[in-house]
């Protein structure tokens, strides 16, 4: 669980644009392994240094998150991607930057999984960020820092400093995996801003559980301690749908 909730991949998509073209003219590895994980353990791995990237027991939708940067709730494609894992080892010529990186494993998943995706904006089920019943409560920020985190039992708690409501809609998918939030969030609330915001909750699928566990739900505990609701809503939302893509990859 703990792995599924550190997978932190933000950015914004070009608009209009094809992946799955755009890959194939990307800068390639100088050498890739590309296997199907056989670890039995849940966790992944991701280290990366000047001139060499690895990936182990990485599921195909971190890949895609990586490569393209961007959240798995804007990733739409077959279920498996999100639970087959893979090993990836990959070396590229020192003092290639980040974005290069990200190039390269974006063609890796089109030679290798023949993966072409395109961009989507049509409207999609999403959970609303907005106003609750009463008025906000919110606290105008004060602090500098980063993001903080703290994890006991099914206890979480985040704090975020100087963080605008749309940032923080922004960062809540990242709190769960994929089958504990079933749709995407987004700001609807209109309000402008900087604040420091502090939330914490209970570990629970607010759809499906039937016993009530100790704590606050993450619904529950957005109403309570900042004044605002998630509600299931439909808007336009960006997407990178998957046209196509193999299970196995294209032997070493």
């Amino acid at each position: 669980m703990i792995s599924e909730i550190a997978i932190v991949c933000l950015g914004a998509m070009l608009p209009g644009l094809i992946y799955g073209q755009a890959a194939t003219a990307a800068p390639a590895f100088e050498a890739a392994s590309v296997k199907v994980s056989n670890s039995v353990d849940y966790r992944g791995s991701f280290h990366g240094d000047d001139g060499r990237i690895s990936m182990q027991n990485y599921s195909m939708v971190g890949i895609i998150q990586y490569a393209y940067h961007i959240n798995f709730d804007r990733i739409v494609g077959p279920n498996w991607i999100f639970t087959q894992n893979y090993d990836i080892d990959a070396t590229f010529a020192p003092g290639a930057d980040g974005e290069a990186v990200r190039l390269m494993t974006q063609k890796l998943l089109a030679d290798r999984f023949k993966l072409s995706l395109h961009h989507d904006q049509s409207p999609t089920p999403v959970y609303a960020l907005v106003v609750g019943k009463k008025p906000p409560k919110l606290r105008p920020a004060s602090e500098d820092g980063h993001p903080a985190f703290e994890m006991k039992d099914l206890q979480f708690t985040c704090r975020y400093p100087k963080t605008t409501l749309a940032e923080f809609a922004q960062e809540i998918p990242h709190w769960l995996s994929q089958h504990w939030l079933a749709y995407p969030v987004v700001d609807q609330t209109g309000i402008e801003g900087v604040y420091d915001i502090s939330l914490t909750f209970t570990m629970t699928n607010h759809a499906e559980d039937t016993v009530d566990p100790p704590g606050l739900t993450l619904f529950d505990a957005i109403e309570a301690q900042l004044g605002l609701k998630l509600e299931q809503r439909k808007a336009p939302f960006d997407r990178l749908v998957i046209d196509h893509i193999e299970r196995v990859p294209v032997a070493n």
